[in-house]
């Protein structure tokens, strides 16, 4: 990692990705404005291919600091609950962190289980902020006081998961503890601590997501990141009843752009809804100089459990790799499925997709659960679903 004045510049083939925290960015630049910030050329650059590929390193490592769960919701992806078997010491964690530091990895996302039931958490945020890694985190809210949010300011983004206002709240859950989530967010606000919420997306809070971002805004968030509902850990014995209908795939993108521009919240999504995003039609060159992809999953970001068991996602499994070893290991793309380079075995209809080198064939967790076979297609896809004649 390079620093210039209060920036970070990883190198890569392309350029280089660029970070700052105040506001707070990532950005993936091409070789000249590396040259601008004052940096000399990098052996990377001998490459006569300039477009994003492979990376170097993640730019961001998702870690469940712990499997401890009590919220018990029937959808969790991780089957949180109780701690993991091998779950890292406080020393193991921050050997991991220098790791990843030591690769480049810009951002650390914190999260469970439920974060707050570990007692080293705030141990091991500072820590990663020292030796350079932005911690972020989740978490369900409970027991959050406004001495703990205070805390929090170590955090670079902290999120509440929360899938809708009052009675959606417990759409998945099962459970309605929307009043300690929201009384979470609020002491976050308070704390000035930069606070937005984690909403999975499937069916039945679809047609609440207009008063979710009306809640964000008066309640003073300044984010929402949306997360499609997956087939992983026990939500996948109800996914089809749950998961988002096909005319929501469609409607997705246009109606989060719509509400985040009418309420002044920024809308997020992840990876496995930019198949729908795709379906709009956006200039494949605008998505990659965003950084836009589908399925990230071994390149851009990888999973690691509590008991440092890497995956390519966290929802997808485990690829064999323990974290300590992540930095010898991480160039070896087989054993993430191969998932980074997907588009190079791509079949129809996503070979003959202008999108296919950036979407790289949508959730590979959806086509795992769905299909059994994790290089299909993603059903879920508009664009797919049209080639192959679907309805519904």
């Amino acid at each position: 990692m390079n620093r210039v004045g209060d920036l970070k510049a990883r190198y890569e083939t392309f350029g280089g990705i660029v970070s700052g925290d105040d506001p707070p960015f990532l950005a993936w630049v091409d070789r000249q404005y590396m040259r601008e910030l004052g940096l000399l050329p990098s052996p990377l650059w001998d490459a006569a291919d300039e477009s994003v590929g492979l990376l170097t390193a993640p730019t961001e490592v998702h870690f469940a600091i712990t499997n401890r769960c009590d919220a018990g919701c029937p959808h969790c992806y991780m089957d949180a609950g109780a701690p993991e078997e091998g779950e890292l010491s406080t020393r193991g964690f921050m050997e991991v962190l220098d790791v990843l530091a030591g690769m480049g990895v810009f951002h650390v996302a914190l999260g469970g289980g439920e974060a707050l039931l570990r007692p080293d958490l705030f141990e091991i945020a500072q820590y990663a902020r020292d030796i350079g890694l932005v911690p972020n985190l989740t978490t369900s809210g409970y027991g959050l006081s406004p001495e703990l949010a205070e805390r929090m300011r170590i955090f670079g983004q902290v999120n509440v998961s929360m899938d809708g206002v009052g009675d959606l709240y417990g759409v998945f859950r099962g459970v309605d503890r929307f009043p300690e989530a929201d009384r979470a967010l609020g002491f976050l606000v308070d704390a000035g601590v930069p606070a937005g919420i984690n909403c999975v997306v499937g069916r039945d809070n679809f047609p609440g997501l207009s008063d979710l971002f009306a809640y964000v805004r008066d309640r003073g968030g300044n984010e929402i990141e949306f997360l499609r509902y997956k087939p992983a850990g026990r939500g996948q014995g109800r996914y089809r009843e749950l998961c988002t209908t096909p005319r929501q795939n469609e409607r997705i993108v246009p109606d989060l752009a719509r509400l985040s521009g009418d309420r002044g919240v920024a809308a997020k999504i992840d990876c496995s809804f930019v198949p729908m995003l795709c379906f709009h039609g956006p200039p494949p060159e605008a998505l990659e100089a965003m950084a836009t992809f589908g399925c990230e999953a071994g390149n851009v970001l990888l999973g690691v459990r509590a008991n440092g068991a890497v995956c390519g996602c966290s929802f997808l499994p485990a690829s064999g790799i323990q974290a300590r070893d992540l930095a010898s290991a991480f160039p070896d793309k087989s054993r993430f499925h191969d998932l980074p380079s997907w588009h190079e075995r791509a079949p129809e209809p996503c070979r003959s997709c202008e999108y296919v080198v950036l979407c790289k064939g949508g959730c590979h967790a959806v086509t795992l659960h769905e299909n059994g076979d994790i290089m299909a297609p993603d059903p879920g896809c508009p664009r797919v679903r049209e080639a192959l004649g679907s309805s519904g």
